[in-house]
């Protein structure tokens, strides 16, 4: 699967929405919107604020919310120590 925010710039742009418009629509500041796509995470005041915002924004744009949450939690995962 592609990276999580090039699959939400690309279903945005696919339907014509500006950033901007879609934060009126689902009511998510759009300095997360624009954080989501570009997979800055650490922007959020913690994980479920990312994960709610991921979910919501994922079905705005008509996408399956639980795929791109299953690759965050994959991203999240490559992104811990390996325990010793």
């Amino acid at each position: 699967m592609a990276p999580i925010g090039d699959t939400l710039r690309a279903a945005r742009e696919e339907k014509g929405l500006a950033l901007e418009r879609a934060a009126e629509e689902t009511n998510i500041a759009r300095r997360y919107l624009a954080a989501l796509e570009a997979e800055e995470f650490s922007v959020f005041p913690g994980e479920p604020y990312a994960l709610g915002f991921l979910r919501n924004y994922a079905e705005y744009l008509g996408l399956s919310s639980d795929e791109l949450v299953a690759s965050y939690r994959n991203l999240k995962i490559q992104e811990q120590p390996v325990p010793i």
